[in-house]
């Protein structure tokens, strides 16, 4: 069960659009296409980068034109009053940094990818997947499903965020480095190093019954952008082992050794050489939820119909694998010597029959 602490207070409304906008001519916006060609130039890049990231964008509007004009119960933490100090991670696409660096989708150093998504069932259930409201319906392996949002009476209310199973051809063992990174679709927003985001958290079985979850950094208190926290910026080099923190086609390393010291493995009941399931757990981004060290963690929130989290199956989309489960070598050997007993008995069937 992910932390929360229950926020109370009067909200405030969605600021206006950049340019001094008033609330009414946004929300007329919301509904145009001019409102998307506003947000894809505030983006910035080229022209050629805007075009391409396009349906992207078009995506991440919805979420804003969908979302109520008034915010319930945020506290004066996550008013946009100023930016976060820069963090000691890496940016949405830096893959060169000496902590967390992201790992471009096309990486060779992906052996294996997820490649089934558990069914779904109640929020109750330890293992499978849970749409929360605001999110995806049905399991999709081509394309997204979003882990939905809870507002703020949900969340007082103790109700479950959305979250999502995964299974993989082979597993995952803990060797030198990251061993596996997590997709998302983030987008760069308004400006490096903050990303339009929505995080998870991350946690590992062997058995599919007992999860580790990953010790997570977030201690972002506002955001950038001139949408509000429906469509805001968070700066990601806050941001640590928390799905979605890196941009589109750049993962989000994770490194088995930091659960070495889980009580799970005392217990028998975690085998970090051969992990089987990976758990994605949205986090309603309100700064109900909190991280390892008890901040409030900020993203989009709140977003509808595509709400939370967004996962896809598909290889260069998902959970890519670094190092994969290595069959023991006396398991090995029994599959090598019935292969090659399978192809001598052949050979003296041909022998017979010819």
């Amino acid at each position: 069960m992910a932390e929360r602490i229950v926020l109370t207070g009067q909200g405030s409304s969605i600021g206006a659009l950049a340019g001094g906008a008033s609330l009414e001519s946004q929300k007329a916006a919301g509904r145009t296409g001019a409102a998307l060609r506003f947000r894809l130039g505030a983006i910035g890049g080229t022209s050629a980068l805007r075009e391409q990231g396009a349906q992207r964008v078009e995506r991440r509007a919805v979420k804003l034109a969908r979302a109520p004009l008034a915010a319930v119960a945020i506290v004066s933490l996550v008013m946009p009053v100023s930016s976060s100090a820069a963090g000691i991670y890496s940016g949405p696409t830096d893959t060169t940094h000496a902590i967390d660096a992201a790992i471009p989708s096309n990486s060779s150093r992906f052996v294996e990818w997820a490649n089934a998504i558990q069914p779904l069932g109640p929020s109750t259930n330890v293992l499978g997947t849970y749409f929360a409201p605001r999110g995806a319906t049905a399991i999709s392996t081509t394309t997204f499903n979003s882990l939905g949002d809870l507002d703020a009476t949900q969340i007082a209310n103790g109700d479950s965020p959305g979250f999502l199973t995964v299974t993989f051809p082979s597993g995952i063992r803990n060797g030198a480095g990251a061993d596996f990174a997590v997709f998302e679709n983030g987008i760069v927003f308004p400006s490096d190093p903050n990303l339009f985001a929505e995080f998870a958290y991350v946690e590992v079985s062997s058995d599919g019954v007992h999860f580790a979850r990953f010790a997570s950094i977030s201690t972002n208190t506002t955001w950038e952008g001139g949408f509000g926290q429906s469509f805001p910026g968070f700066d990601v080099t806050n941001v640590h082992n928390l799905a979605g923190k890196h941009a589109e086609g750049f993962g989000t390393p994770f490194d088995l050794a930091e659960l070495a010291g889980s009580p799970l493995i005392a217990l028998g009941q975690l085998n970090l050489n051969n992990i089987q399931y990976v758990k994605l757990v949205d986090i309603p981004g309100s700064g109900a939820f909190l991280d390892s060290e008890g901040h409030p963690i900020l993203d989009a929130w709140l977003t509808n119909g595509t709400g939370g989290f967004d996962f896809r199956l598909p290889e260069g989309q998902g959970i890519g694998v670094i190092n994969s489960v290595v069959p023991e070598p006396g398991v090995l050997g029994i599959a090598l010597l019935g292969g090659t007993l399978l192809r001598r008995r052949g050979r003296v069937w041909k022998a017979r029959t010819s």
